[in-house]
């Protein structure tokens, strides 16, 4: 090959890169003698067949063959910006991925870490990660070609673009901008959001914003340099940009209609997008309802180097998006001869598609082999031309998406306990396994399968893992593969005893970061790193080579829906998990002591043995002091409770540690799984350190609570911390228990939004307050009607004011309110130091039966009092307050306690 892209060091003939633990990915790049990064690095990491319950038909046979050979006619492709997860114009991908065969990309500038999660406990970084799956599988849907993200983190709700830069640093969002834009390379650039006042949230204005600073900047050499000299990636300057958030009355110069029905896909773009959007499920948790007929969004053109109308059909009009068009948009002198192969590639791909059938897609292959042969034929004759390279290297990768597709490939790779050893087929029962972990061999069962009706050639089947994993292969006599035949082979691997484990290759060391650092700065932007263990097979058909890759997977039972798989994973022989993470004990509390619960986790997959201490600081005292535990296989779980005592407790942190030890070797760290169905299992990991916090913190004697749990949250905990007894209340609680053994029961966040049978049962809960009790209802989405399910009217809008700014100003408007005054004096200190907001959802009218406790407001906004109302009620009383506890108690907020402990304290007669 002749010298290319000379901005990098070394020659690579083929680079595989798998990016996702969703996604199969294979990549083809050649590279020159003078590269530091193949040219398709971090591009084109979703497309590709995808792997076990991520399989969309609409990818496979004649429907994913079609959309394949669309995107061989093309050069077209797209950027789309946004702020978060979920803010995705999805219907407007879809149409340009799977409708015109653009390649597409969006880059989120964060993963979600503070929105609310109605499926489980997830919070922040856990949340983020569970997002992220989230936003993957429904990018399979969009049929999206690349996902990115920044490193930058989603801190909360934000009504001001300057708290945005405030938290991340502009200059650091423009920086992340234009990466993604030199590694991505599109040729338009499409914002979701417009850029002003008007996007509401300051997240989606700074997202808009730097939007169109970043087009301009991205093709300036001079514009953070250090990317191009450090790391590789070259200017680029695409050729237009657009922005939404306009209507159809102001000024727009495309109305795209998504609600034309696609063959392809069975409905219009419209609803297929609907079908991947309501996998965001932890923000809204389902499918929206279809829009049948027109369904019309509006962009803005703001900048094109090219000439079009006033009105367009296209974002690409004035682009040449053909084949034989490359050079004209890359600008570059054509090497000589490459426009004749570039001709023949445009009319292998007009054949192909022209002579397309139905009932035998087979046909097309040599028009398929001959493009893609024609196209590496090109790549060989580019001398000085990166950019032609770039979409030459592109166009090959999607050729060989195509050739698989079309003949039907099927490769699949299942991890399984080491003593298995007998192939089986898989859809008969598998058997389950969980982590890969050091020192353990476990088999790997490969099938290479032919669907078509054409042979192929298997050339090589191999497992890619890191240095020092020991493989033994099955045999590699690879016969020719006849129509509906398989190759099956089995695999065994041996994990280095220093295998790392399987984590995301970004952390923060604490929430006050609005940034992550990286482990791994290689896959810094995209969605995760590398898997543990790969499979790669390649064949060979009409004298062509072709790869496949994808990771290798782990079934695991989940009846009665069959078997679940994942992404196979290494983690640590023995977890230790401790809880809580951070506990808080009243200073003023007359017996000084705290509960730990220690879990531990096998995943070894045979006998273990081993010892459980605690260290802890000098003077305090543990029982037991040490714990023998035992384990005969993988997937056992065993949970200790340790007592621990000290002499006296001061208003500070102290922490304490647990270590599993066992095969002379220590074990300090846990991790939370975090597993959803249909979604990829995820793991943050976490050291075994609790953090006891002393607080001066007062609270009524005796006070038992009864918790109607909402979408998950650790307020139930924080109650208990302060000493009282809790009870979660479930459906027959509130159907027909003795509600009057409660002093308090209290509503957890979305309670009402997610639980019937507190709206079934929830006069129950009034008569409880009117006869004596106290009802604290916290923050409520509209689906709580108070005028309906609260004793007195009220109003919660949909657009019900929340105060984001963590340390926005209190005013304390009724200063001689017994819930201000016992068992705690509530002072203005008591909000210092909140974490991401104040709260969510205040009521914007009240009856005069309700009292107003506290106000506050964000920068530019009116006082907000709705926020915390409480109101004598009967014998009883009633609280609605939408202040963040499910924020602050967990992190520990001293005064977030003090207000929840004179919240419950309220109704309880002075001691």
């Amino acid at each position: 090959m002749k010298n290319i892209l000379p901005q990098y060091s070394f020659f690579l003939k083929v680079f595989i890169y798998c990016c996702t633990n969703i996604f199969i990915v294979f990549i083809v790049a050649e590279v020159s003698a003078q590269t530091n990064r193949p040219a398709l690095y971090k591009v084109l990491t979703l497309t590709g067949q995808k792997q076990g319950a991520r399989d969309l038909p609409q990818d496979d046979g004649v429907a994913g063959i079609y959309q394949k050979l669309l995107k061989l006619t093309t050069t077209a492709s797209t950027l789309h910006t946004q702020a978060h997860p979920d803010d995705e114009p999805a219907d407007v991908i879809t149409y340009l991925g799977r409708g015109t065969g653009a390649r597409t990309a969006l880059l989120s500038l964060n993963r979600g870490e503070s929105g609310g999660n109605v499926l489980g406990v997830e919070s922040f970084d856990e949340l983020g990660l569970l997002r992220t799956e989230e936003f993957l599988l429904a990018a399979s849907y969009y049929g999206l070609d690349d996902l990115y993200f920044t490193k930058l983190v989603d801190y909360g709700f934000s009504k001001r673009v300057e708290e945005a830069y405030d938290k991340w640093g502009k200059q650091n969002v423009l920086s992340e901008m234009i990466r993604v834009i030199r590694i991505n390379r599109p040729l338009v650039i499409i914002s979701r959001f417009h850029g002003s006042q008007r996007d509401g949230h300051g997240n989606h204005q700074a997202a808009g914003e730097m939007s169109q600073q970043a087009f301009l900047l991205a093709g300036d050499s001079s514009a953070f340099p250090e990317q191009i000299t450090k790391e590789g990636l070259r200017p680029w300057k695409a050729l237009k940009f657009y922005r939404g958030g306009v209507t159809e009355k102001e000024h727009w110069n495309i109305g795209l209609n998504t609600g034309i029905y696609c063959p392809w896909l069975g409905q219009s773009y419209k609803n297929f997008s609907l079908l991947g959007y309501s996998f965001h499920r932890s923000q809204f948790g389902g499918q929206r309802n279809e829009v049948n007929g027109p369904s019309i969004t509006y962009y803005e053109r703001l900048q094109s180097s090219v000439k079009s109308d006033e009105k367009e059909n296209s974002f690409f009009d004035g682009i040449d998006t053909s084949i034989t068009g490359i050079f004209k948009i890359t600008g570059e002198t054509a090497p000589a001869g490459i426009m004749s192969l570039l001709g023949d590639i445009a009319s292998q791909t007009y054949q192909a598609i022209t002579t397309f059938q139905v009932s035998n897609p087979a046909a097309i292959i040599p028009f398929l082999t001959n493009g893609l042969s024609k196209t590496r034929a090109a790549i060989q004759l580019i001398t000085n031309q990166p950019e032609a390279y770039f979409l030459l290297e592109v166009k090959e990768r999607q050729f060989t998406d195509a050739i698989n597709t079309t003949l039907g490939i099927r490769l699949k790779a299942i991890a399984v306990p080491g003593q298995t050893s007998v192939i089986r087929n898989f859809w008969e029962p598998q058997p389950t396994m969980g982590f890969a972990v050091a020192g353990k061999p476990f088999k790997v069962e490969v099938e290479l399968v032919n669907n078509s009706t054409i042979s192929i050639k298997p050339k090589n089947i191999d497992l890619i893992t890191s240095p020092g994993w020991k493989i033994k292969s099955g045999q590699q006599d690879l016969k020719p593969l006849q129509a509906n035949e398989k190759i099956a082979r089995v695999y065994s691997v041996k994990v280095p005893e220093d295998a790392g484990y399987s984590q995301p290759y970004f952390y923060r060391n604490s929430l006050d970061e609005n940034q992550y650092h990286l482990k791994e700065k290689q896959f810094e932007n995209l969605p995760w790193g590398t898997p543990a263990v790969q499979v790669m097979a390649a064949y060979t058909i009409n004298g062509e080579l072709i790869k496949i890759q994808m990771p290798v997977q782990v079934g695991q039972s989940g009846l009665p829906y069959g078997y679940n798989q994942y992404t196979l994973k290494t983690a640590p022989v023995i977890a230790v998990n401790i809880q809580p993470g951070l506990g808080i004990i009243p200073v003023n509390k007359k017996i000084k002591n705290f509960e730990v619960k220690v879990e531990l986790i096998n995943n070894y997959d045979s006998t273990i043995k081993g010892n459980l201490a605690m260290i802890i600081p000098t003077g305090w005292k543990t029982e037991p002091s040490q714990i023998p535990f035992s384990f005969s296989r993988a997937g056992e779980r065993n949970n200790f409770i340790i007592k621990i005592s000290m002499p006296s407790i001061a208003e500070k942190n102290y922490t304490v540690n647990a270590i599993a030890t066992a095969n002379d070797k220590a074990y300090t760290q846990g991790y939370e799984l975090i597993s959803y169905r249909d979604l990829d299992q995820t793991i943050l990991y976490r050291p075994a350190v609790a953090t006891i916090k002393g607080i001066n913190v007062k609270v009524a004697p005796q006070i038992t609570v009864g918790y109607v749990m909402g979408v998950g949250d650790e307020v139930a905990r924080g109650l208990e911390q302060l000493g009282a007894k809790v009870h979660l209340l479930n459906a027959n609680d509130l159907a027909s228990a003795r509600l009057d053994q409660y002093t308090v029961i209290m509503i957890g966040t979305r309670a009402y939004a997610v639980r019937q049978d507190l709206n079934t049962y929830n006069q129950r809960l009034l008569n409880y307050a009117k006869n004596g009790g106290h009802l604290i209802v916290l923050f409520q989405t509209p689906e709580f009607v108070p005028d309906l399910m609260a004793p007195y009217p009220a109003v919660l809008p949909g657009n019900s004011e929340e105060v984001s700014e963590e340390d926005s100003p209190i005013k304390l408007l009724a200063l001689h309110h017994r819930v201000l005054n016992y068992p705690n004096k509530i002072s203005l200190t008591d909000f210092e130091h909140w974490v991401e907001q104040r709260g969510s959802k205040f009521f914007s009218t009240w009856d005069t039966a309700y009292e107003p406790i506290i106000s506050t407001y964000d920068k530019g906004q009116a006082p907000q009092s709705g926020g915390w109302l409480m109101a004598k009620y009967g014998k009883g009383y009633y609280t609605y307050c939408a202040y963040s506890f499910h924020r602050q108690l967990p992190n520990g907020v001293e005064g977030a306690y003090r207000i929840m402990a004179n919240l419950i304290s309220y109704g309880k007669k002075r001691p």
